[in-house]
């Protein structure tokens, strides 16, 4: 059975930006088809090279590591804003499925 991860996709000014919490292993793609082709090749290389040494310590994103991810990737027009609120959005796109 192929194990799931949480992935956290922001578009940062010049290209798409993933992280993936679990493993904290990021990739980068012009687009989101090309960053989700990355971060799965990402964590694939990154589970073979455990498997080579496995002395190497796998442990998921700390708190202000993922701070840092989500600052260095916060669209320019979150900078700009004045609101005078300490809290920021979060984008969240959603895909729809048919039947």
């Amino acid at each position: 059975m192929e194990r799931k991860y949480t992935a956290i996709v922001r578009k940062s000014k010049l290209e798409y930006v993933a992280v993936c919490l679990e493993l904290n292993v990021t990739a980068r793609g012009d687009d989101l088809a090309d960053v989700e082709k990355n971060l799965r090749t990402a964590i694939e290389l990154y589970q073979e090279d455990l498997k080579k040494h496995p002395e190497t310590v796998s442990s998921p994103i700390s708190t202000m590591e993922f701070i840092e991810f989500l600052k260095d990737t916060e669209p320019e027009w979150y900078k700009d804003a004045e609101t005078g609120f300490i809290l920021r959005p979060l984008e969240v796109h959603e895909v729809p499925a048919y039947a």
